[in-house]
């Protein structure tokens, strides 16, 4: 089973801003996330791109209490590009 979100952010947006957008979506539906992690695994998977320079995110107290309350885990997945490479 796969949910597949979108933010509706550009893509050149904090990482952590689209965390908190889809954590606004989620919570429309957090009575029926709540009954789904009795049996599945529920993870937030993201995905970043960098340029080389930068590096990690943070999230604050509240988006973990956040993916707490719908029983949310976390999959970072970070790559580090070029500037060049970033319209691939």
């Amino acid at each position: 089973m796969l949910w597949c979100l979108s933010s509706g952010l550009d893509d050149k947006q904090p990482l952590e801003m689209h965390v908190q957008h889809l954590f606004l979506a989620l919570f429309t539906k957090a009575e029926a996330l709540r009954k789904l992690w009795v049996e599945y695994d529920l993870v937030l998977q993201c995905v970043g791109y960098f340029p080389s320079g930068d590096h990690g995110m943070h999230f604050d107290r509240e988006q973990i209490r956040s993916a707490a309350q719908l029983g949310l885990a976390f999959d970072l997945d970070f790559y580090y590009i070029d500037d060049y490479e970033h319209d691939i």
